[in-house]
């Protein structure tokens, strides 16, 4: 149906040119233009679509970086910084390893100054369910099953998810972490459970510091890179150049 429709285009406009007694292309020349332009636009509408999709992302996540911090200093003058929080230590409904009590206690100081439509705490429905990947192809967690970490969709339909940094207890802010003493950790996937699912790609990590939040300063974000720190370079160099090295 769409090669009928080229057809007759292509030749109205020959029989435009030749009623005017003006030179013309012929028939031939201008399906051989037609089909070059259809070559170009297949070739370069999937660069202009992921150029496109790249912006969005490094947008959603400087957005997010923004309004994380800015939750964190409400939290801290209201509460003090992260390391006078009180936690629980000893989580009684650990069930093999998991404390999920932990994490939902540290999401609690940040909730009341984000934007949530949807709140799963630590039960699954508000991630893309299924195992995560890393930069390099290997596989992560499912975030979605493992109860240690407290999982939100953000109002901007981006998901985030947030964990207590250590199992062991009296070790707030004293997890490690790039050199860092961190005090928890948080996932941000910008385009929900759509895929690729995968640290660095659409999903970026930072910590939780006794009075800030940064990306992870792994320098990983690169090929055969784990991808933790593709968050920072974002946020550095506003792009995802890494992505086509």
């Amino acid at each position: 149906m769409q090669s009928k429709h080229s057809f007759s285009v292509a030749r109205k406009i020959f029989n435009s040119f030749a009623k005017l007694g003006k030179p013309a292309f012929t028939l031939a020349e201008v399906l051989i233009t037609l089909g070059i332009i259809g070559v170009v636009a297949a070739m370069t509408l999937p660069v202009v679509v992921n150029k496109y999709q790249e912006q969005v992302t490094v947008s959603k996540v400087k957005k997010f970086y923004s309004l994380i911090n800015q939750a964190l200093l409400m939290a801290i003058d209201e509460n003090g910084t992260v390391d006078e929080w009180g936690f629980i230590e000893n989580d009684a409904n650990a069930e093999d390893g998991e404390y999920p009590q932990r994490s939902n206690k540290l999401f609690s100081y940040f909730k009341p100054y984000l934007k949530i439509i949807k709140d799963c705490g630590n039960e699954s429905g508000c991630i893309g369910s299924g195992t995560y990947l890393r930069f390099n192809g290997v596989s992560q967690v499912n975030y979605d099953s493992d109860k240690r970490y407290y999982k939100v969709i953000l109002a901007d339909g981006s998901y985030m998810w947030m964990r207590r940094d250590l199992d062991s207890p009296n070790s707030i802010c004293k997890g490690a972490d790039g050199g860092l003493n961190t005090c928890g950790n948080i996932w941000l996937d910008v385009n929900g459970k759509k895929p690729p699912n995968t640290i660095g790609k659409d999903t970026f990590y930072f910590v939780i510091l006794k009075n800030t939040i940064m990306p992870a300063a792994n320098d990983d974000c690169k090929n055969g890179g784990g991808g933790w720190g593709c968050a920072s370079y974002i946020l550095q160099h506003g792009n995802m150049k890494y992505l086509y090295k």
